[in-house]
């Protein structure tokens, strides 16, 4: 497992001390319904950096980050911008405004559909392409004459239809494409199998690294809290069950950090099993951090379900974020196939 350097942790703290600054959530907590986005955070946060450790192949960095931005359950596309740059690039392409990508299927994994294009046109449904309502470009799998690519589609040339979710702080959209121009990315065959694999990889790592900014801002806030509700007499935190659940909880987050550190690790030296650990990194993630936020919701009681307690968009974030990019039943799957390969 490769350690963050004191510079790493020192960039995801500028970005951490923004979040809180600007605080992300406050127009949602002011006007609940569907994420109101920030693009002046969002540009700020740019200008300081955001995107270019993942670009520059700084795995463990981009994974610190993610953490911060989840730690403040930050409604911004942070993940999908990452991914997009990650398949864009390597396929020949140039990311130009705000791109998100659009291979997810209904069951999380990279498998949706690919476009038909004909005369520089494409037709098609893609299903659940995060962050839709804000992106400017969808990069996309198309079937050209000579195999399978990918293509840059503008969002302003289809129809963007919103999906309703659980989540308001990651919305999804289904992106129906009627004759939309597209720009066709050079790379295919291997070299485009091989992008593809590893921008699906570095979405793993951090998703699995913003699941740990959720799960650690749980822990923390329900010790806290814990720790000055009083109930018959005394703090709630004095009772063992209360205990015996927050240190579970403690050690869901702890084993999460060590795994997504593992992931980063792998990914940035390029090891033969890195598929397989990004599979147990997400098997064992995805089922802790629903833990965790079932945890923090049974211990603050009644106001844990309240609208007014942010608790809700972590505890909805959790839950949705354990089924966007395959179910943990899906990456056990990927496990077994591996080891009894």
């Amino acid at each position: 497992m490769k350690l963050p350097s004191t510079e790493q942790t020192g960039f995801a703290e500028t970005v951490g001390a923004l979040l809180r600054k600007r605080d992300p959530l406050e127009r949602m907590r002011r006007a609940p319904g569907p994420r109101r986005f920030d693009a002046e955070l969002w540009s700020e946060l740019v200008a300081l950096g955001l995107l270019e450790p993942a670009e520059a192949g700084d795995v463990v960095t981009a994974c610190l980050v993610a953490e911060a931005l989840g730690r403040a359950a930050a409604p911004l596309p942070f993940l999908s911008a990452s991914v997009a740059d990650a398949l864009i690039t390597p396929a020949g392409g140039e990311v130009t405004g705000l791109a998100t990508y659009g291979l997810l299927a209904e069951d999380g994994t990279w498998s949706a559909p690919a476009l038909e294009i004909r005369d520089g046109l494409v037709h098609g449904t893609l299903p659940f392409v995060p962050d839709a309502d804000v992106a400017d470009v969808v990069v996309a799998a198309v079937q050209a004459p000579e195999g399978r690519r990918l293509a840059l589609v503008r969002t302003g040339d289809t129809t963007v239809e919103p999906l309703e979710s659980l989540d308001a702080t990651q919305p999804l959209a289904r992106v129906v494409c009627r004759a939309s121009p597209a720009a066709l990315l050079p790379a295919g065959g291997d070299a485009l199998a091989s992008a593809i694999e590893e921008a699906r990889l570095l979405a793993l790592a951090l998703h699995g690294a913003t699941l740990l900014g959720l799960a650690t801002w749980l822990l923390d806030t329900t010790v806290e809290y814990a720790g000055r509700r009083v109930q018959f007499g005394m703090p709630i935190a004095g009772r063992q069950a209360v205990k015996h659940r927050c240190a579970s909880m403690l050690i869901q987050v702890e084993s999460i950090r060590s795994m997504v550190l593992e992931l980063a690790g792998a990914l940035e030296a390029g090891t033969a099993d890195r598929a397989l650990v990004a599979a147990t990194t997400m098997a064992w993630t995805t089922d802790a951090a629903e833990e965790v936020a079932g945890g923090a919701l049974q211990l603050h009681g009644g106001i844990g379900f309240t609208w007014e307690h942010d608790l809700h968009h972590y505890f909805k974030r959790c839950t949705v974020g354990a089924l966007l990019l395959g179910t943990s039943g899906h990456h056990r799957a990927r496990v077994a196939a591996a080891l009894t390969a």
